[in-house]
């Protein structure tokens, strides 16, 4: 346990260096063994009086910076003529004492303000909620004039709100950063179409589904439009002198908007076609005899499933209906057929007898090339009259995007068939 140095019994080279070996000859008798080592952590605590001591310490040294200076009161003795001078008075006499600022002219001049048919939307308003998901959006305005229209004004709205409370916030914000600009009363008047950011608007897409949430589009840039005139921007600027002119003009406009929401609606509708749907109609059979089904359609195939009533037991054949299905390339035609007084109508579905519901799937007809017209059969349905339609519509739409050769084979004997009649028809007299 005796010390002895343990750095010069090391060998050492002329690389090697350990500063302190020859100048450490007093701590040999103190050296201590390289097995012995401290604890670390463990320290002696401290006393109260070394604590007090170091606060006192502390003490002296802020108090050394302080200066403490004795205020006296010196008594000054100035004349009236020297108060008069530090504190003049003013000569309030020749100012008016009945003023009236110019707020309060405008106040008393217009005592019934018209309220803003839009201040409920301003609760909408992004920029005043805290701690809530919001939307921000880049709005051009159609109803300003050529120089501010360019300019998309900055909305921001909370992510929960509908795409009707948009426009009403939009049309709060007009109302008071553009003053002059006439808006009506109705958010029903406008609608939001989708817009590049050089402001042009695109009527290609349908305006913005008001019933949807804002958070559900994530286009940077919209546009608001009055609903009537977003079709004649450029006849806007022209004003016939006649009142015949007017009407003529106003009849074009409504005749081409009336145009192109046909035209938006059947895109929609043609887009919707392939999607499942089930309609409740009535089946005719041979003896005219109706019978409740369910009449499912997608765009893969046609299923009908008769309606399962408690008293579904009959004794007459021909009043029960087994459950069909018929895939789509089967189907060659669907048309009306009859409407009747009492707001119904009578569709008729014609489909390819050859290639029934058994075979679902193979597209190919079994005998391409002689088709004739008894391998084609017909169901008869009778529905509401808006029913009926909308099942023609969306049958026909289906067809038009599968084309068919089936289809294309039955069109092709039609044809023939009505030629056939007029040619008798148009004989010498």
């Amino acid at each position: 346990m005796g010390g002895e140095n343990v750095l010069q019994t090391i060998s050492t080279s002329k690389y090697d260096t350990y500063p302190g070996i020859e100048d450490n000859e007093e701590e040999e008798e103190l050296a201590e063994s390289l097995d012995i080592h401290t604890e670390f952590g463990v320290r002696r605590q401290r006393s109260h009086t070394s604590v007090q001591l170091e606060r006192l310490q502390r003490n002296m040294i802020k108090s050394a910076n302080v200066r403490h200076v004795k205020w006296e009161i010196t008594p000054v003795s100035l004349t009236d003529e020297e108060k008069a001078e530090l504190f003049p008075k003013k000569d309030i006499s020749h100012q008016k004492k009945n003023y009236v600022s110019e707020l309060s002219k405008l106040l008393k001049a217009c005592p019934y303000l018209p309220m803003n048919p839009f201040r409920e939307y301003s609760k909408y308003d992004g920029n005043a909620q805290l701690g809530e998901a919001t939307r921000k959006y880049g709005i051009f305005i159609t109803m300003l004039n050529l120089e501010r229209r360019n300019y998309p004004m900055q909305v921001s709205i909370i992510a929960t709100a509908k795409v009707h409370d948009l426009i009403g916030l939009v049309c709060w914000k007009c109302t008071i950063e553009y003053p002059d600009c006439t808006l009506k009363d109705s958010v029903d008047c406008y609608a939001l179409y989708i817009a590049e950011d050089d402001g042009e608007v695109d009527f290609d897409f349908p305006c913005l589904d008001s019933r949807e949430t804002v958070a559900k589009f994530g286009f940077g840039f919209l546009a608001i439009v009055e609903r009537d005139s977003k079709l004649a921007p450029a006849t806007s600027n022209h004003s016939p002198t006649s009142q015949e002119g007017n009407s003529v003009l106003s009849e074009n406009v409504n005749t081409k908007a009336q145009q192109q929401l046909e035209g938006e609606l059947n895109k929609l509708l043609a887009i919707e076609a392939p999607l499942y749907q089930l309609y409740h109609v009535n089946i005719l059979n041979k003896v005219r005899a109706k019978i409740e089904i369910h009449l499912g359609i997608s765009g893969q195939k046609i299923e009908l499933d008769p309606v399962v009533k408690q008293r579904s037991s009959s004794k007459f054949p021909w009043t029960k209906q087994k459950p069909a299905t018929y895939d789509m390339d089967c189907v060659v035609a669907c048309d009306l057929t009859e409407t009747k007084s009492n707001n119904r109508a009578v569709l008729r579905l014609v489909y390819d007898s050859t290639a029934l519901s058994s075979s679902i799937g193979d597209s190919a007809p079994s005998q391409q090339g002689t088709a004739v017209w008894s391998n084609f059969k017909h169901h008869d349905f009778e529905a509401e009259q808006k029913v009926a339609e909308d099942i023609v519509q969306k049958i026909n739409n289906i067809l038009e995007l599968r084309c068919s050769v089936r289809r294309q084979e039955y069109i092709s004997l039609r044809e023939r068939k009505s030629h056939r009649r007029r040619s008798f028809h148009l004989g010498p007299r």
